[in-house]
């Protein structure tokens, strides 16, 4: 999820902690307790990208796919990140005051920084990126597929509760205008398309008139359910999806195992969705890609956007579409390829620690380009996209030991190898 999400998530629990306080306690606190509340929150659910200082961006593309979301994106590291931040924030507290911040103070401070924390690797795993939070015990790749990686009803149902709850006109400034860019680029990027800006700009009237009529609990109650409510939504219309996708799979090959299926609603939209299935049939190994509409008697799944880009050697799908599912494009190569490659070159096995949807192409008769299909590599191009040796004992460095996601594709040597 984008680091601006995650900050209001942080600023919205910082809220939700002070009116839920006042609320048991009969007391409101301190301004000072409030500021520092809401700083360090809004921290505490930005820590776990921490990585992003030592993953080498913009630099070696390996580096950054094998470490964003990695260590700090773990309940491990995320819960000892917030002890540390918590100790921090209690020292500046008492050192800002004539008498020590209470123990009520702090508890209430803890508990809001262990949540914070833990509500960055909750939104993270909403979407088709992943992350693997069980680390040291599971190695394994969990992902959500259900949220698109900017959501703007996120910004929707909190921006406003948060105008209205801050008391610095700065703060009050920064945010409005943020709901603004927010609803600007709705109306200007293709991916969103006209109905979603329109029930977006909707939803931010009534979200502003909310605000401004409902008193402080019951403004900040309605933003954290309104913020629940997206994303089960969301995650409905993603398991809609899916289940047709499936369905509609089985039915143009019923010989093929389908092994994965990728689902990533558009912006603002919980009826259509790009997907991308992952199968096995016989020797093959094949992608295919598709827009889905969880809803097709209102939204046909052809209207469900634009074809994701893919490289020249996918070839349009002969699978016969239908207003649920509308069948794009597709990519065949033998599952030994892979499975070789894993073998033979420690970089190539590396890099499928992260990738999910593999997708490679001949460069010369040494060399290959490996990418994921859910970032571009499907085109040639994106984040994903690495050069590698056919065959090459030389390991790059620091390779954590992330179960690869197509360890179903790859066999058991993949799990085995260093």
């Amino acid at each position: 999820m984008d680091n601006v999400t995650h900050s209001l998530a942080g600023l919205l629990l910082a809220e939700a902690a002070v009116q839920l306080r006042t609320r048991r306690t009969g007391a409101s606190p301190s301004p000072r307790f409030r500021a520092v509340a809401a700083v360090s929150s809004l921290v505490a659910a930005n820590l776990p990208d921490a990585d992003l200082f030592y993953t080498g961006v913009g630099a070696e593309p390996l580096a950054y796919m094998l470490h964003h979301r990695g260590y700090t994106h773990t309940v491990l590291v995320a819960l000892l990140g917030a002890l540390v931040l918590w100790q921090l924030a209690s020292l500046f507290l008492r050192s800002r005051v004539r008498t020590n911040a209470t123990g009520d103070d702090s508890r209430w401070l803890l508990g809001l920084l262990l949540v914070s924390a833990m509500s960055h690797l909750v939104l993270d795993w909403t979407n088709s990126y992943g992350l693997h939070p069980f680390w040291p015990v599971d190695d394994r790749w969990y992902y959500g597929d259900s949220v698109f990686i900017v959501e703007p009803w996120f910004w929707i149902v909190s921006v406003p509760a948060l105008v209205a709850a801050a008391t610095n006109r700065v703060v009050r400034v920064l945010l409005s205008l943020l709901l603004a860019a927010g609803l600007v680029l709705a109306w200007r990027v293709s991916l969103v398309t006209v109905g979603a800006a329109t029930a977006l700009t909707i939803g931010a009237l009534l979200s502003v008139a909310i605000a401004r009529l409902a008193g402080p609990s019951r403004r900040v109650a309605i933003a954290c359910g309104g913020w629940i409510a997206v994303t089960l939504v969301m995650m409905a219309g993603a398991v809609t999806a899916r289940a047709a996708t499936l369905r509609a799979s089985h039915e143009a090959d019923r010989t093929a195992e389908v092994v994965d299926v990728v689902v990533s609603p558009l912006p603002a939209n919980a009826v259509c969705m790009s997907v991308i299935t992952v199968e096995r049939s016989g020797a093959d190994y094949r992608v295919a890609t598709a827009r889905v509409s969880s809803v097709p008697s209102i939204t046909a799944a052809s209207s469900c956007g634009a074809p994701r880009g893919v490289d020249a050697s996918f070839r349009k799908s002969a699978r016969i579409s239908t207003r649920a599912v509308q069948w794009d494009a597709e990519w065949t190569a033998p599952r030994a390829e892979l499975a070789s490659l894993a073998r033979e070159s420690c970089r190539a096995l590396a890099a499928l620690r992260f990738i999910r949807v593999p997708f490679w192409r001949e460069v010369d008769d040494s060399t290959l380009t490996l990418g994921d299909v859910r970032f571009g590599g499907g085109s040639g191009g994106g984040f994903s996209v690495v050069r590698v040796q056919r065959r090459s004992a030389r390991c790059p460095a620091n390779v954590p030991r992330w179960v690869p996601p197509r360890a179903d594709v790859l066999g058991p040597s993949a799990l085995t190898a260093p």
